[in-house]
Protein backbone atom coordinates (compact mmCIF):
# COMPACT_ATOMS: atom_id res chain seq x y z
CA UNK A 1 0.00 0.00 0.00
CA UNK A 2 2.89 2.17 0.85
CA UNK A 3 4.29 1.63 -2.41
CA UNK A 4 1.27 2.57 -4.34
CA UNK A 5 0.91 5.53 -2.64
CA UNK A 6 4.22 6.60 -3.47
CA UNK A 7 3.80 5.87 -7.06
CA UNK A 8 0.58 7.91 -7.41
CA UNK A 9 1.73 11.04 -5.94
CA UNK A 10 4.72 10.83 -8.52
CA UNK A 11 2.09 10.55 -11.14
CA UNK A 12 0.04 13.31 -9.66
CA UNK A 13 3.16 15.61 -9.35
CA UNK A 14 3.85 14.93 -12.96
CA UNK A 15 1.01 16.03 -14.14
CA UNK A 16 0.76 19.05 -12.15
CA UNK A 17 4.50 19.66 -12.99
CA UNK A 18 3.46 19.29 -16.75
CA UNK A 19 0.59 22.27 -16.30
CA UNK A 20 3.33 24.78 -15.15
CA UNK A 21 4.28 27.01 -18.32
CA UNK A 22 7.89 28.25 -18.58
CA UNK A 23 8.83 31.10 -21.26
CA UNK A 24 11.28 28.67 -22.74
CA UNK A 25 8.06 26.75 -23.94
CA UNK A 26 6.39 29.75 -25.07
CA UNK A 27 9.60 31.02 -27.28
CA UNK A 28 9.72 26.99 -28.51
CA UNK A 29 6.12 27.11 -29.51
CA UNK A 30 4.81 30.62 -30.49
CA UNK A 31 1.28 29.29 -31.49
CA UNK A 32 0.35 28.71 -27.88
CA UNK A 33 0.74 32.63 -27.10
CA UNK A 34 -2.77 32.86 -29.17
CA UNK A 35 -4.26 31.31 -25.84
CA UNK A 36 -7.73 30.01 -26.30
CA UNK A 37 -7.76 30.90 -30.44
CA UNK A 38 -4.45 28.19 -30.63
CA UNK A 39 -4.57 25.28 -32.42
CA UNK A 40 -5.42 21.75 -31.02
CA UNK A 41 -2.87 20.22 -30.08
CA UNK A 42 -2.20 16.43 -30.51
CA UNK A 43 -2.34 14.78 -27.39
CA UNK A 44 0.57 12.51 -25.84
CA UNK A 45 -0.56 9.54 -27.27
CA UNK A 46 0.07 7.38 -24.10
CA UNK A 47 -3.56 5.82 -22.68
CA UNK A 48 -2.70 3.70 -20.17
CA UNK A 49 -4.27 -0.04 -20.64
CA UNK A 50 -7.10 -1.05 -18.55
CA UNK A 51 -6.99 -3.34 -16.10
CA UNK A 52 -7.10 -7.10 -16.73
CA UNK A 53 -10.66 -8.02 -17.92
CA UNK A 54 -11.82 -4.53 -18.45
CA UNK A 55 -13.24 -3.10 -21.26
CA UNK A 56 -14.66 -0.05 -22.48
CA UNK A 57 -18.55 -0.05 -22.83
CA UNK A 58 -19.34 3.59 -22.51
CA UNK A 59 -17.97 7.31 -23.20
CA UNK A 60 -19.06 10.63 -22.18
CA UNK A 61 -17.61 13.85 -23.89
CA UNK A 62 -17.93 17.98 -23.86
CA UNK A 63 -15.91 19.07 -26.90
CA UNK A 64 -15.33 22.82 -27.92
CA UNK A 65 -16.31 23.91 -31.73
CA UNK A 66 -13.07 23.89 -33.52
CA UNK A 67 -11.46 27.00 -34.66
CA UNK A 68 -13.19 29.49 -36.02
CA UNK A 69 -13.27 33.44 -37.41
CA UNK A 70 -13.31 35.70 -34.61
CA UNK A 71 -16.77 36.48 -33.45
CA UNK A 72 -17.34 39.86 -34.36
CA UNK A 73 -15.68 41.85 -36.98
CA UNK A 74 -15.35 44.74 -34.21
CA UNK A 75 -11.32 44.55 -33.94
CA UNK A 76 -11.43 44.65 -37.86
CA UNK A 77 -13.53 47.95 -37.96
CA UNK A 78 -11.61 49.67 -35.25
CA UNK A 79 -8.48 49.25 -36.91
CA UNK A 80 -9.52 50.09 -40.18
CA UNK A 81 -11.49 53.28 -39.03
CA UNK A 82 -7.64 54.18 -37.15
CA UNK A 83 -5.42 53.34 -39.92
CA UNK A 84 -7.31 55.05 -42.92
CA UNK A 85 -7.27 58.24 -40.53
CA UNK A 86 -3.93 58.00 -40.07
CA UNK A 87 -3.54 57.48 -43.76
CA UNK A 88 -5.34 60.47 -44.51
CA UNK A 89 -3.01 62.69 -42.38
CA UNK A 90 -0.09 61.24 -43.58
CA UNK A 91 0.73 59.69 -40.51
CA UNK A 92 1.32 55.96 -41.67
CA UNK A 93 5.12 54.89 -41.76
CA UNK A 94 6.17 52.62 -44.97
CA UNK A 95 5.17 49.20 -42.48
CA UNK A 96 2.15 50.53 -41.17
CA UNK A 97 1.26 51.33 -44.92
CA UNK A 98 2.05 47.62 -45.35
CA UNK A 99 0.17 46.34 -42.03
CA UNK A 100 -2.89 48.09 -43.52
CA UNK A 101 -2.74 46.35 -46.59
CA UNK A 102 -2.54 43.12 -44.74
CA UNK A 103 -5.49 43.85 -42.42
CA UNK A 104 -7.22 44.63 -45.45
CA UNK A 105 -6.60 41.29 -47.25
CA UNK A 106 -8.03 39.54 -43.27
CA UNK A 107 -11.15 41.79 -43.12
CA UNK A 108 -12.00 40.50 -46.39
CA UNK A 109 -11.76 37.04 -45.94
CA UNK A 110 -13.58 37.20 -43.10
CA UNK A 111 -16.63 39.20 -44.55
CA UNK A 112 -19.90 37.69 -43.55
CA UNK A 113 -18.32 34.90 -41.25
CA UNK A 114 -18.21 36.18 -38.20
CA UNK A 115 -17.91 33.31 -35.67
CA UNK A 116 -17.97 30.56 -38.60
CA UNK A 117 -16.00 27.06 -38.28
CA UNK A 118 -12.49 27.34 -40.55
CA UNK A 119 -11.25 24.58 -42.88
CA UNK A 120 -8.54 23.70 -40.16
CA UNK A 121 -11.62 23.80 -37.32
CA UNK A 122 -13.37 20.89 -39.29
CA UNK A 123 -10.40 18.98 -39.72
CA UNK A 124 -9.63 18.98 -36.18
CA UNK A 125 -13.12 17.52 -35.23
CA UNK A 126 -12.62 14.63 -37.64
CA UNK A 127 -9.15 14.09 -36.31
CA UNK A 128 -10.68 13.64 -32.82
CA UNK A 129 -13.14 11.68 -33.80
CA UNK A 130 -10.78 9.14 -35.38
CA UNK A 131 -8.45 8.86 -32.66
CA UNK A 132 -11.71 8.23 -30.36
CA UNK A 133 -12.71 5.24 -32.60
CA UNK A 134 -8.61 4.11 -33.10
CA UNK A 135 -8.11 4.53 -29.20
CA UNK A 136 -11.29 2.09 -28.46
CA UNK A 137 -12.29 0.46 -31.56
CA UNK A 138 -13.86 -2.84 -29.86
CA UNK A 139 -16.45 -0.67 -28.68
CA UNK A 140 -17.14 2.04 -31.46
CA UNK A 141 -16.21 -0.67 -34.15
CA UNK A 142 -19.72 -2.55 -33.36
CA UNK A 143 -23.16 -1.04 -34.37
CA UNK A 144 -23.47 1.75 -31.56
CA UNK A 145 -26.39 4.29 -31.00
CA UNK A 146 -24.55 7.84 -30.30
CA UNK A 147 -26.09 10.75 -28.98
CA UNK A 148 -24.82 13.80 -29.77
CA UNK A 149 -25.96 17.62 -28.92
CA UNK A 150 -24.63 20.81 -29.67
CA UNK A 151 -25.51 24.45 -28.80
CA UNK A 152 -27.22 26.64 -31.39
CA UNK A 153 -24.49 28.30 -32.74
CA UNK A 154 -23.32 27.37 -36.19
CA UNK A 155 -19.82 26.30 -35.53
CA UNK A 156 -20.40 24.35 -33.16
CA UNK A 157 -23.52 22.22 -35.26
CA UNK A 158 -21.12 21.95 -38.00
CA UNK A 159 -18.70 20.71 -35.16
CA UNK A 160 -20.57 18.14 -34.26
CA UNK A 161 -21.69 17.25 -37.54
CA UNK A 162 -17.84 16.62 -38.94
CA UNK A 163 -17.26 14.80 -35.54
CA UNK A 164 -20.36 12.31 -36.03
CA UNK A 165 -20.05 12.09 -40.18
CA UNK A 166 -15.83 11.28 -39.57
CA UNK A 167 -17.39 8.51 -36.83
CA UNK A 168 -20.05 7.27 -39.31
CA UNK A 169 -17.89 6.89 -42.10
CA UNK A 170 -15.45 4.61 -40.05
CA UNK A 171 -18.20 2.70 -38.74
CA UNK A 172 -21.11 2.71 -40.88
CA UNK A 173 -23.40 0.89 -38.48
CA UNK A 174 -23.44 3.16 -36.08
CA UNK A 175 -27.30 4.74 -35.31
CA UNK A 176 -26.19 8.54 -34.92
CA UNK A 177 -29.24 10.68 -33.45
CA UNK A 178 -27.69 14.66 -33.33
CA UNK A 179 -29.98 17.73 -31.70
CA UNK A 180 -29.56 21.39 -30.91
CA UNK A 181 -32.57 21.62 -29.50
CA UNK A 182 -34.00 24.51 -26.51
CA UNK A 183 -33.50 21.67 -24.11
CA UNK A 184 -30.09 20.94 -24.96
CA UNK A 185 -29.10 24.55 -24.53
CA UNK A 186 -29.43 23.75 -20.66
CA UNK A 187 -26.97 21.45 -20.83
CA UNK A 188 -24.24 22.35 -22.87
CA UNK A 189 -24.22 25.77 -22.36
CA UNK A 190 -23.83 27.78 -18.95
CA UNK A 191 -26.39 28.01 -17.42
CA UNK A 192 -27.38 31.82 -16.99
CA UNK A 193 -30.90 31.72 -15.20
CA UNK A 194 -28.81 29.69 -12.09
CA UNK A 195 -28.40 32.74 -9.37
CA UNK A 196 -24.59 33.26 -8.40
CA UNK A 197 -23.69 35.83 -5.18
CA UNK A 198 -21.09 38.47 -6.41
CA UNK A 199 -18.03 38.39 -4.64
CA UNK A 200 -17.02 40.89 -2.26
CA UNK A 201 -13.02 40.83 -3.85
CA UNK A 202 -14.78 41.11 -7.91
CA UNK A 203 -14.62 44.51 -7.92
CA UNK A 204 -11.00 44.99 -6.66
CA UNK A 205 -10.46 41.94 -9.17
CA UNK A 206 -11.47 43.31 -11.80
CA UNK A 207 -9.92 46.70 -11.33
CA UNK A 208 -6.37 44.97 -10.98
CA UNK A 209 -7.07 42.97 -14.53
CA UNK A 210 -7.68 46.08 -16.13
CA UNK A 211 -4.15 47.95 -15.34
CA UNK A 212 -2.71 44.71 -15.93
CA UNK A 213 -3.90 44.05 -19.00
CA UNK A 214 -3.08 47.78 -20.46
CA UNK A 215 0.43 46.71 -19.22
CA UNK A 216 0.71 44.04 -21.33
CA UNK A 217 -1.09 45.46 -24.18
CA UNK A 218 0.30 49.17 -23.81
CA UNK A 219 0.42 49.46 -27.84
CA UNK A 220 3.78 51.77 -27.12
CA UNK A 221 5.57 49.40 -29.57
CA UNK A 222 2.98 49.31 -32.20
CA UNK A 223 2.11 52.97 -32.42
CA UNK A 224 5.69 53.83 -32.30
CA UNK A 225 5.89 51.17 -35.41
CA UNK A 226 2.77 52.08 -37.42
CA UNK A 227 2.96 55.92 -36.53
CA UNK A 228 5.33 58.57 -38.23
CA UNK A 229 4.08 60.77 -35.42
CA UNK A 230 2.90 58.25 -32.70
CA UNK A 231 1.73 61.36 -29.92
CA UNK A 232 -0.30 62.79 -33.11
CA UNK A 233 -1.78 59.15 -33.26
CA UNK A 234 -2.92 58.99 -29.85
CA UNK A 235 -5.31 61.87 -30.11
CA UNK A 236 -7.63 59.50 -31.92
CA UNK A 237 -6.34 55.95 -30.95
CA UNK A 238 -6.96 54.84 -27.75
CA UNK A 239 -3.13 52.75 -26.88
CA UNK A 240 -4.58 50.01 -25.06
CA UNK A 241 -8.05 48.78 -27.52
CA UNK A 242 -5.74 49.31 -30.77
CA UNK A 243 -2.73 46.70 -29.58
CA UNK A 244 -5.95 44.57 -28.07
CA UNK A 245 -7.29 44.60 -31.96
CA UNK A 246 -4.11 43.69 -33.33
CA UNK A 247 -3.60 40.55 -30.48
CA UNK A 248 -6.99 39.67 -31.49
CA UNK A 249 -6.21 39.59 -35.14
CA UNK A 250 -2.48 38.18 -34.79
CA UNK A 251 -4.43 35.38 -32.42
CA UNK A 252 -7.04 34.54 -34.95
CA UNK A 253 -4.73 34.20 -37.77
CA UNK A 254 -3.81 30.76 -36.02
CA UNK A 255 -7.39 29.62 -37.02
CA UNK A 256 -6.46 30.01 -40.67
CA UNK A 257 -3.43 28.97 -42.21
CA UNK A 258 -4.59 29.08 -45.60
CA UNK A 259 -4.48 32.89 -45.34
CA UNK A 260 -0.93 33.03 -45.00
CA UNK A 261 -0.73 35.78 -42.88
CA UNK A 262 1.52 36.71 -39.83
CA UNK A 263 0.65 39.71 -37.63
CA UNK A 264 2.92 38.33 -34.45
CA UNK A 265 5.35 40.75 -36.41
CA UNK A 266 3.72 43.81 -34.43
CA UNK A 267 4.19 42.35 -30.66
CA UNK A 268 7.74 40.06 -31.14
CA UNK A 269 7.94 37.37 -28.84
CA UNK A 270 7.74 38.98 -25.84
CA UNK A 271 4.51 41.60 -26.86
CA UNK A 272 2.73 37.92 -27.97
CA UNK A 273 3.63 35.95 -24.46
CA UNK A 274 2.02 39.08 -23.04
CA UNK A 275 -1.10 39.31 -25.28
CA UNK A 276 -1.21 35.79 -23.70
CA UNK A 277 -0.94 36.32 -20.46
CA UNK A 278 -3.32 39.52 -20.56
CA UNK A 279 -5.81 36.88 -22.08
CA UNK A 280 -4.63 34.19 -19.62
CA UNK A 281 -5.68 35.93 -16.22
CA UNK A 282 -8.84 37.64 -18.22
CA UNK A 283 -10.26 33.71 -18.34
CA UNK A 284 -9.19 32.63 -14.79
CA UNK A 285 -10.86 35.61 -13.58
CA UNK A 286 -14.07 35.76 -16.30
CA UNK A 287 -15.15 31.71 -15.49
CA UNK A 288 -14.55 32.31 -11.67
CA UNK A 289 -11.36 30.08 -11.30
CA UNK A 290 -9.54 33.10 -9.55
CA UNK A 291 -9.05 33.01 -6.06
CA UNK A 292 -12.19 35.59 -4.05
CA UNK A 293 -13.50 35.96 -7.88
CA UNK A 294 -17.48 34.94 -8.36
CA UNK A 295 -18.55 31.27 -8.08
CA UNK A 296 -19.73 31.45 -12.35
CA UNK A 297 -18.99 27.72 -12.35
CA UNK A 298 -21.61 26.79 -10.56
CA UNK A 299 -23.39 27.76 -13.60
CA UNK A 300 -21.89 24.13 -15.49
CA UNK A 301 -23.17 21.72 -12.50
CA UNK A 302 -26.16 20.71 -15.05
CA UNK A 303 -23.69 19.72 -17.18
CA UNK A 304 -21.85 17.94 -14.27
CA UNK A 305 -25.25 16.14 -13.32
CA UNK A 306 -26.20 15.31 -17.16
CA UNK A 307 -22.54 13.25 -17.06
CA UNK A 308 -23.50 11.32 -13.82
CA UNK A 309 -27.39 11.09 -14.74
CA UNK A 310 -26.44 9.38 -18.36
CA UNK A 311 -23.40 7.02 -16.85
CA UNK A 312 -26.22 5.77 -14.24
CA UNK A 313 -28.26 5.04 -16.70
CA UNK A 314 -25.94 3.25 -19.26
CA UNK A 315 -24.55 1.58 -16.54
CA UNK A 316 -28.25 0.38 -15.09
CA UNK A 317 -29.13 -0.83 -18.88
CA UNK A 318 -25.86 -2.90 -18.93
CA UNK A 319 -26.24 -1.45 -22.76
CA UNK A 320 -23.04 0.34 -24.66
CA UNK A 321 -22.90 3.67 -26.11
CA UNK A 322 -21.48 6.88 -26.41
CA UNK A 323 -22.87 10.32 -25.33
CA UNK A 324 -21.44 13.38 -27.50
CA UNK A 325 -21.47 17.06 -26.04
CA UNK A 326 -20.60 20.29 -27.98
CA UNK A 327 -20.45 23.73 -27.18
CA UNK A 328 -18.05 26.48 -25.85
CA UNK A 329 -14.74 27.45 -24.13
CA UNK A 330 -16.72 29.29 -21.74
CA UNK A 331 -18.18 25.46 -20.66
CA UNK A 332 -14.97 23.66 -20.86
CA UNK A 333 -12.84 25.73 -18.81
CA UNK A 334 -15.68 25.44 -15.41
CA UNK A 335 -16.09 22.42 -16.00
CA UNK A 336 -12.26 21.23 -16.07
CA UNK A 337 -12.10 22.96 -12.79
CA UNK A 338 -15.68 21.73 -11.17
CA UNK A 339 -14.56 18.15 -12.12
CA UNK A 340 -11.08 18.96 -10.23
CA UNK A 341 -8.57 18.63 -13.15
CA UNK A 342 -4.90 20.04 -11.67
CA UNK A 343 -4.76 21.66 -14.80
CA UNK A 344 -7.34 23.79 -14.00
CA UNK A 345 -7.15 24.47 -10.39
CA UNK A 346 -4.33 26.25 -8.27
CA UNK A 347 -4.99 29.29 -9.75
CA UNK A 348 -3.77 32.41 -8.12
CA UNK A 349 -4.54 36.46 -8.18
CA UNK A 350 -0.71 36.66 -8.48
CA UNK A 351 -1.54 38.22 -12.64
CA UNK A 352 1.83 38.79 -13.29
CA UNK A 353 2.84 34.88 -12.55
CA UNK A 354 -0.25 33.13 -13.45
CA UNK A 355 0.50 31.64 -16.51
CA UNK A 356 3.39 29.87 -14.60
CA UNK A 357 0.88 27.89 -13.51
CA UNK A 358 -2.34 28.14 -15.02
CA UNK A 359 -2.82 28.43 -18.78
CA UNK A 360 -5.51 28.57 -20.80
CA UNK A 361 -3.53 26.97 -23.95
CA UNK A 362 -3.29 23.65 -22.18
CA UNK A 363 -7.62 23.53 -21.36
CA UNK A 364 -9.33 25.73 -24.22
CA UNK A 365 -7.71 25.64 -27.74
CA UNK A 366 -9.59 24.97 -30.34
CA UNK A 367 -11.19 22.03 -30.15
CA UNK A 368 -10.80 21.81 -26.75
CA UNK A 369 -12.44 18.38 -24.97
CA UNK A 370 -13.15 16.63 -22.32
CA UNK A 371 -13.75 12.73 -22.36
CA UNK A 372 -14.99 10.01 -19.36
CA UNK A 373 -13.97 6.28 -20.53
CA UNK A 374 -16.19 3.47 -18.51
CA UNK A 375 -14.37 0.35 -18.42
CA UNK A 376 -16.60 -2.85 -17.13
CA UNK A 377 -15.62 -6.70 -16.34
CA UNK A 378 -17.81 -9.71 -17.12
CA UNK A 379 -19.68 -10.86 -13.69
CA UNK A 380 -18.43 -7.54 -12.06
CA UNK A 381 -20.33 -4.97 -10.56
CA UNK A 382 -17.26 -2.81 -10.14
CA UNK A 383 -17.12 0.11 -13.14
CA UNK A 384 -13.93 1.98 -13.85
CA UNK A 385 -13.55 5.24 -15.69
CA UNK A 386 -10.97 7.26 -17.34
CA UNK A 387 -10.65 11.22 -17.36
CA UNK A 388 -9.13 13.00 -20.78
CA UNK A 389 -8.11 16.63 -20.68
CA UNK A 390 -7.85 17.16 -24.54
CA UNK A 391 -7.32 13.25 -24.98
CA UNK A 392 -4.51 13.10 -22.11
CA UNK A 393 -5.10 11.32 -19.13
CA UNK A 394 -5.44 13.34 -15.83
CA UNK A 395 -6.44 13.35 -12.40
CA UNK A 396 -9.56 14.10 -10.06
CA UNK A 397 -9.41 14.56 -6.59
CA UNK A 398 -10.72 11.02 -5.35
CA UNK A 399 -9.12 8.37 -3.95
CA UNK A 400 -7.76 5.34 -6.26
CA UNK A 401 -6.29 2.22 -6.13
CA UNK A 402 -6.15 1.90 -9.92
CA UNK A 403 -5.02 5.55 -11.52
CA UNK A 404 -5.22 6.60 -13.79
CA UNK A 405 -8.77 4.79 -13.14
CA UNK A 406 -11.25 5.54 -11.06
CA UNK A 407 -14.16 3.58 -8.97
CA UNK A 408 -16.99 4.86 -10.83
CA UNK A 409 -18.84 4.14 -7.35
CA UNK A 410 -16.63 6.80 -5.76
CA UNK A 411 -16.44 9.11 -8.50
CA UNK A 412 -20.29 9.41 -8.43
CA UNK A 413 -20.72 9.58 -4.93
CA UNK A 414 -18.32 12.89 -4.69
CA UNK A 415 -19.41 14.33 -7.45
CA UNK A 416 -23.39 14.02 -6.33
CA UNK A 417 -22.14 15.26 -2.76
CA UNK A 418 -20.16 18.59 -4.72
CA UNK A 419 -24.01 18.91 -6.18
CA UNK A 420 -25.70 18.66 -3.18
CA UNK A 421 -23.50 20.92 -1.53
CA UNK A 422 -24.07 23.58 -3.56
CA UNK A 423 -27.77 24.07 -2.70
CA UNK A 424 -28.62 24.04 -6.06
CA UNK A 425 -32.11 22.50 -6.98
CA UNK A 426 -31.25 20.84 -10.83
Amino acid sequence: MKRFVIILSCLLLGVSAAAQTSREELLSHMELTAGNYANYPLPTGHLTPAPKGYEPFYISHYGRHGSRYMTSDKHFRHLRKQLDSALTLGLLTEYGKAVRIRIMTAEADANKCAGLLTELGARQHKAIAKRMYDNYSGLLGQPLHVSAISSSSRRVIRSMENFCGELKELNPSLDIAMSASEADQLIVKSVKSIPVPDAPEDDALYRKLKQFKQKMLSGEPQLKALFTDPEKAKGFIDQYTFADDLYNVAADMYCLPELKLDFTDLFGEDGMIDGFRAYNASWCLWEGLMPGSKKSWLRIYPLLKDFLDQADAMIESGGSGLRLRFGHDSVVLPFAYVLGFPEATGATTDMENLHTQFSIFRLIPMGANIQLIFFRKAKSKDVLVKFLMNENETSIPVKTDCYPFYHWSDVKKYYRAKIKDSGLEL
